[in-house]
């Protein structure tokens, strides 16, 4: 079964309410706006107590974050923050998209959420092009972020890996925050690898009027 008659089986099937311990959301994200994030934010009240899963910021940052956090210091926490926005100033998206990201740490903190990076730095586009050079490496970095095979190597398939290594050791539910494309494939790799119904966090996907 292809991944895209999968995923819409899915469409329609958004959340409601507070997220049950077992469930895994997805909340699909266009990139091109704070309106996605602005909403998960609003929103992430809902899985207190679970794991939050982003793309682009990585588990070195992220650690650095936890740190911070754990100390009375609002200095350690604003260093922290600031130094994950710089990590994400080459991420080819805006500065107010960048720093929208960053503000969920701190609601997810919030909200006792464990965050966790769907990335590694070995699969970034920087890696990419030190491995091929800029032309080759950039298709190839662009070719595994698309890809929509289950193979643990395309980005789909990796942030699936992560996912379910630790979804036995963390209780809650599971909100994915990841770029739209990803949705139909994780719906699908999920179902298949350990048969656990992925649902989107919201069943439309555009901005509304008066949203």
């Amino acid at each position: 079964m292809g991944c895209c008659a999968s995923a819409a089986n899915q469409e329609g099937a958004a959340v409601t309410g507070k997220f049950a311990a077992d469930a895994v959301i997805y909340a699909r994200d266009d990139h091109a706006s704070t309106f996605q994030q602005m909403r998960l934010a609003r929103d992430l009240h809902k899985a207190t107590g679970g794991t939050l899963w982003l793309e682009f910021i990585y588990e070195e940052s992220l650690e650095e974050v936890r740190k911070a956090f754990a100390t009375q210091s609002k200095e350690d926490d604003a260093e922290a923050l600031a130094a994950v926005l710089k990590s994400l100033e080459h991420n080819g998206w805006s500065v107010e998209f960048n720093t929208s990201m960053v503000n969920l740490l701190t609601v997810a903190w919030k909200h006792s959420i464990n965050v966790h990076a769907l990335d590694d730095p070995e699969w970034s586009k920087d890696a990419f092009v030190a491995r091929y050079g800029s032309n080759l490496g950039g298709l190839r970095y662009l070719a595994n972020r698309a890809s929509q095979l289950d193979d643990h190597e395309g980005a789909t398939s990796r942030w699936c890996d992560k996912i379910l290594s630790t979804r036995p050791k963390q209780s809650g539910p599971i909100v994915v925050l990841g770029g739209a494309e990803h949705g139909p494939p994780l719906i699908e790799f999920m179902k298949a690898r350990v048969n656990v119904d992925v649902v989107y966090m919201y069943a439309e996907f555009e901005e509304a009027d008066g949203e």
